[in-house]
């Protein structure tokens, strides 16, 4: 077979290119500290790197959304135990209050106290965050999350945000609560249960006190009838001189047989009730509706207590018991959304740390797939120095051969 001038020619000039084109990969892998140049280098490893730096890029996203979380909690978590400490002290003066040897001036001296940390708590339920956010508003975090109209007949702080909790996702599969709403926080909170007399017939007088709040807390909560309000109508009917029967009017039910005496209290579920009548007598009284009532609103009541110059010592004792009631469940209250916060924020935390831990896999794997191996490339660079060198040399030789050198 012969060759031509011009195949010998080709051939040279193709092997040369191929090894410096080698040569030119290996000392781009050794400058970039990669070795897949191109998907085509090594396809099923380019399709994986391409997975792992998504994966990688979304962990960084969730590290990001995880420190926002922290800061949005660790500022929430402030706010609601400055508004405890702020109702801790509200309290105490409280109880002062209701001492005996406290006169009208004093009260006043109190009230003014008092009306301090209520503007004090009204301007940290409406906390903002840095972007300017209402952070107890609820979607609403706009608008400030509380209301204050001193001209309203009913409750003048209101709360005028909605139930709408932002979450944040802080991995592929765990999404965690960024704020607390007012209306959990602060707004569902229940006042005082009460019970008033509603009726009698032929008694001489009939006076109701709650004495025991939590007993009959308990008795509020298993009978009130929302839907049917007959049935939150209670009778005591006096049968003797010695005895009285308590029934339930709208279902007849009978509920206990106490002992009686005219004008000596009777006890019942935490209500005392002093009667004075004759068999035959009876007395009504109902378990009055559930109230909902925020903090503010509370010292607000308590308030006009504190400086009311005609209210009686009867009047004043009721509503400071309506106070502390309402104050100790607003402390529940604030004391289960710091523990809530506490709970996002351990969640969080592992979150945060499983984070940490599959970014350092996936860059691992990563690495091993795409990164140059130095000790390996610098072998092949060798290598293909030499071939390159052995290329040329070839090239040189078979170009400058002539038949004239046989003649």
């Amino acid at each position: 077979m012969r060759i031509s001038t011009g195949q010998l020619y080709d051939r040279s000039i193709q092997a040369v290119l191929e090894n410096q084109g080698d040569l030119s990969d290996i000392q781009q892998q050794l400058s970039s500290g990669k070795k897949l140049l191109r998907p085509s280098d090594d396809p099923v490893g380019a399709s994986q790197v391409i997975r792992l730096t998504e994966e990688i890029d979304l962990i960084a996203q969730y590290k990001k959304n995880s420190n926002l979380l922290s800061n949005s909690l660790e500022q929430e978590e402030t706010v609601l135990k400055a508004i405890r400490t702020a109702t801790d002290r509200a309290r105490v003066l409280m109880v002062q209050s209701g001492n005996g040897i406290v006169g009208t001036e004093d009260r006043k001296a109190i009230g003014i106290e008092i009306t301090q940390i209520r503007d004090q708590i009204f301007d940290l339920m409406n906390s903002q965050n840095p972007a300017g956010e209402y952070i107890f508003a609820g979607f609403k975090s706009s608008d400030p999350a509380f209301s204050y109209n001193p001209s309203s007949s009913d409750n003048k702080y209101t709360f005028q945000g909605d139930s709408g909790a932002n979450k944040i996702q802080i991995s592929s599969t765990v999404q965690v609560q960024m704020n607390s709403s007012g209306k959990d926080v602060f707004e569902d909170v229940y006042a005082r249960f009460k019970s008033t007399i509603s009726g009698s017939v032929g008694v001489t007088s009939a006076q109701l006190d709650i004495k025991q709040q939590s007993t009959f807390d308990q008795f509020h909560q298993s009978n009130y009838d929302a839907l049917t309000p007959v049935n939150n109508q209670f009778r005591v009917t006096i049968l003797s001189a010695t005895q009285a029967e308590i029934s339930n009017v709208g279902t007849g039910a009978v509920l206990d047989t106490v002992d009686f005496s005219s004008g000596t209290p009777l006890f019942f579920k935490g209500l005392e009730l002093n009667i004075e009548g004759a068999p035959g007598n009876t007395v009504d009284f109902q378990l009055e509706p559930p109230q909902k009532q925020n903090i503010a609103e509370t010292l607000n009541n308590f308030i006009n207590a504190l400086n009311s110059d005609t209210i009686s010592d009867g009047d004043f004792q009721e509503a400071l018991s309506d106070v502390l009631y309402g104050t100790d469940n607003a402390l529940t209250k604030i004391g289960n959304g710091i523990s809530e916060i506490g709970g996002r924020g351990n969640i969080t935390d592992a979150v945060y740390a499983s984070n940490l831990d599959l970014e350092i896999t996936h860059k691992t794997a990563r690495s091993n797939i795409e990164e140059v191996d130095y000790a390996e490339a610098v072998s092949e660079l060798s290598r293909q120095e030499a071939a390159l060198q052995a290329a040329q040399a070839t090239f040189s030789k078979v170009t400058g051969t002539s038949l004239f050198d046989y003649i």
